[in-house]
């Protein structure tokens, strides 16, 4: 199940952050402290424009997804994780159409997010459900050379022109 996260979910948002990063990708503690200070950003905002989810399999959290508020007109997409032995079951699909469907219902006119090139997996769902890479760059993080990207969806039809 898709639930809105509690306070108690934190640990599991930051921790299941670093350690899948850190495993599949190398990323140092610098991702773990960066994952903290988004979350804690979020809980001392309590905007209500703003959202966690969580999927939750028997009882144990199994993945995540957050919008965040950059102006009235522009949600940003972030700490989407899905772990390893749910990947290919929907999972990431429902979260990221869950997240889209927050900004719609709060009027947003576009969502960006900041993702990078080893990312392959998310990167194929963010492009399958409409998302265009606008912008990419090259920047180390977590000690690391990242070919880092910021992908846009545009939540506005396109006036029909007769």
């Amino acid at each position: 199940m898709i639930r809105t996260y509690t306070k108690r979910d934190v640990p599991f948002i930051v921790n299941s952050h670093y350690e899948l990063y850190h495993q599949e990708f190398q990323f140092d503690e610098t991702f773990k402290a960066f994952i903290q200070n988004k979350v804690e950003g979020f809980l001392a905002r309590a905007n209500p424009r703003e959202s966690i989810w969580i999927v939750e399999i028997d009882g144990q959290n199994k993945g995540s997804i957050a919008v965040n508020e950059i102006n009235r007109e522009t949600a940003q997409l972030g700490l989407f994780l899905m772990d390893p032995t749910l990947r290919g079951k929907g999972f990431g699909q429902k979260l990221i159409q869950t997240a889209i469907q927050f900004s719609i219902d709060r009027h947003y006119q576009s969502i960006i997010l900041f993702t990078n090139q080893e990312l392959v997996s998310a990167r194929t769902l963010y492009q399958k459900n409409g998302f265009e890479c606008v912008k990419s760059w090259v920047d180390v993080k977590s000690n690391k050379e990242l070919v880092e990207e910021k992908w846009e969806l545009n939540l506005i039809s396109e006036p029909v022109h007769k």
